[in-house]
C-alpha cells in the first residue's frame, strides 16, 4: 500500500512529473487515440475526448500516478509543458504483483510522437528513486505483455530484471488472454554504482560491431546473473558469474585482453568470444571450441508439439537425481541451483512418463538438452527446443546457443529449427593453477 504523500512535483534534467488535471483531456486524446499506445498495454484506443477525461478521473487521477510533460522546450519544438506521456506507481492494494507493504508495481506509456528519445526511462528512475527515498519502498515491479520490445527495454534501462512469466493473463478492457513477463527491481540498487556500470556494459557491448557475439556477456548481466569487474570503452569488458564464477571476456583491443589476464586468477575458467583469442590468454592452454547459434526471428519455429505426444513442464527439484544421472557436463550443485530456478524443462511422453529435458546455462545459452536413449528417433529433441525457443522469446530474450564443431547433428536440429551460425567459433579455456609449471614469469 502507498503511503500518504503530497503529490508534489518531480523533476528530472529534462521532464515535470505532475498530478494530472482536467486541463488534461484534450493533450491526453491526442496521444492515447493511436492505436500503437494503449492496445500494448492492455486497454483500447480513446475514440472521443470525453473518453480520455473519464480515464483521467478514474485511473489517472489515483494516487501516485503522474502526467510526464517537458521541463523545457523539445527538440523539434515542442513547447515546454507538453504533455509525453505517463508514468504511475500502485502499492499492494491495487496490484496483484506487488505484495508487500513496501513494494510498488511500476506501469507506464509513451506517446508515439515521444518514441526514441528515452523519456520515460529517466521518468521512471525518478519516480523510483522517489518512492525508495520519500515512501520508503524497498521493491519494484513491473510486467510487460509478450512481445512488447518497447516496453522490455525501457525496464532494462531502469535495471528491471525478468523473474518469471505469467500464462494466459486476462487483459480484461480488451478482452484477451496474454502471457506476461513480470520483472523486479531492488530498489536498493537503483541508481548505485554496481548497477550503472551493469548497464553501461550492456549498451557498450551492444554497440560493438557484430553485437551477438557478446550475447554470452549481454544476457547474464540483463538476468542479473553475472557482475561487471572491468569496464572501459576503448579496452573492454570483464564480467563474471555469480554461480560458476567463469570469467567472461569482451576485449576490444589487444590492450583489453593484456589488462583482463591481469585480472582472471589462476585455475579459473574464462570465456573468449573468439577461440582465435585464446593463445594470448595462455599460450600453453588448449581451448574448448564452440560456434555460437542465434534465433533472430520474432515467432518461434512451427514445431507442432501437441502432435508429437510430448507435454512440457519445468523440472523441480525432486527431478535431481535423474538429470544427475544423464547430465554430467556441470556439478551437481549447479544442477540444483538451476532446477531450483526454473531453468529446466522435461519432455513428459505416454503415462507421463519423462523421456527427456532441455535447459539453459548461467550464460542464458540454450543447452542441456538431452533426450534418454529409448525414446530417441521421435523428433522429441525439436520439440523441446522449439518450446524453449519459444519460451524465451515470450520472455523478451534472444535464443543462443553453443554447438560443438564436430557435432553435425545438433548443428542439423539447428536449422531445422531456424537457427543460424554467426560465423565465429567461441571458447572456454581453464587458465593453469598454482601448482602448474611455468616458464618463470608467473607468480602465483
Amino acid at each position: 500500500m502507498l503511503p500518504a504523500f503530497d503529490h508534489a512535483e518531480i523533476q528530472t534534467e529534462r521532464l515535470v512529473l505532475r498530478p494530472w488535471c482536467d486541463d488534461d483531456a484534450p493533450a491526453l486524446f491526442e496521444l492515447a487515440r493511436d492505436p500503437r499506445i494503449g492496445p500494448a498495454a492492455g486497454w483500447p484506443a480513446h475514440t472521443t475526448v470525453d473518453e480520455s477525461r473519464a480515464a483521467l478521473h478514474d485511473v489517472l487521477e489515483a494516487p501516485g500516478s503522474y502526467a510526464v510533460t517537458l521541463r523545457d522546450p523539445g527538440p523539434v519544438g515542442e513547447p515546454a509543458g507538453t504533455l509525453v506521456g505517463a508514468v504511475a506507481l500502485r502499492g499492494s492494494d491495487a496490484s496483484d504483483i506487488a505484495c508487500g507493504d513496501h513494494e510498488v508495481d511500476l506501469g507506464y506509456w509513451c506517446g508515439v510522437p515521444f518514441w526514441g528519445r528515452g523519456y520515460i526511462p529517466e521518468a521512471s528512475r525518478a519516480l523510483l528513486a522517489h518512492a525508495r527515498d520519500v515512501w520508503g519502498m524497498k521493491v519494484a515491479w513491473c510486467a510487460h505483455y509478450a512481445g512488447n520490445e518497447k516496453s522490455r527495454r525501457a525496464m532494462e534501462k531502469c535495471g528491471f530484471i525478468f523473474d518469471r512469466l505469467r500464462r494466459a493473463q486476462e487483459a480484461p478492457l480488451l478482452g484477451e488472454v496474454r502471457d506476461e513477463a513480470v520483472c523486479r527491481l531492488d530498489l536498493a540498487d537503483l541508481g548505485s554504482e554496481r548497477l550503472d556500470r551493469c548497464l553501461r556494459a550492456i549498451e557498450l557491448l551492444r554497440a560493438q560491431k557484430g553485437p551477438e557475439r557478446f550475447l554470452p556477456l549481454v544476457e547474464p548481466l540483463r538476468l542479473g546473473r553475472a557482475e561487471v569487474l572491468f569496464l572501459e570503452e576503448e579496452v573492454g569488458v570483464l564480467t563474471r558469474t555469480f554461480v560458476e564464477g567463469t570469467y567472461f571476456c569482451a576485449p576490444f583491443s589487444p590492450e583489453g585482453l593484456q589488462r583482463m589476464a591481469t585480472l582472471i586468477p589462476p585455475g579459473a575458467t574464462a570465456f573468449l568470444p573468439d577461440v582465435a583469442l585464446a593463445p594470448e590468454l595462455h599460450p600453453a592452454d588448449g581451448p574448448w571450441p564452440y560456434e555460437l547459434w542465434v534465433y533472430d526471428q520474432t515467432v518461434p519455429p512451427a514445431v507442432d508439439v501437441s502432435s508429437s505426444g510430448l507435454s512440457v513442464r519445468p523440472l523441480t527439484l525432486d527431478d535431481r537425481e535423474v538429470v544427475e544421472a544423464h547430465y554430467g557436463l556441470i556439478d551437481q550443485d549447479a544442477i540444483a541451483h538451476h532446477l531450483a530456478n526454473g531453468w529446466l524443462w522435461g519432455g513428459y511422453g505416454t503415462e507421463n512418463m519423462l523421456v527427456g529435458f532441455i535447459g539453459e546455462h548461467t550464460e542464458a545459452s540454450m543447452g542441456m538438452l538431452e533426450v534418454f536413449p529409448e525414446a530417441r528417433r521421435r523428433g522429441y529433441a525439436a520439440v523441446l527446443q522449439a518450446f524453449q525457443i519459444g519460451h524465451m522469446l515470450d520472455c523478451g530474450r534472444t535464443p543462443f546457443c553453443h554447438v560443438a564443431p564436430d557435432n553435425a547433428a545438433s548443428q542439423a536440429l539447428q536449422r531445422k529449427l531456424g537457427m543460424r551460425p554467426v560465423g565465429v567459433r567461441q571458447c572456454w579455456m581453464e587458465l593453469p593453477g598454482c601448482d602448474a609449471p611455468t616458464d618463470g614469469k608467473e607468480d602465483c
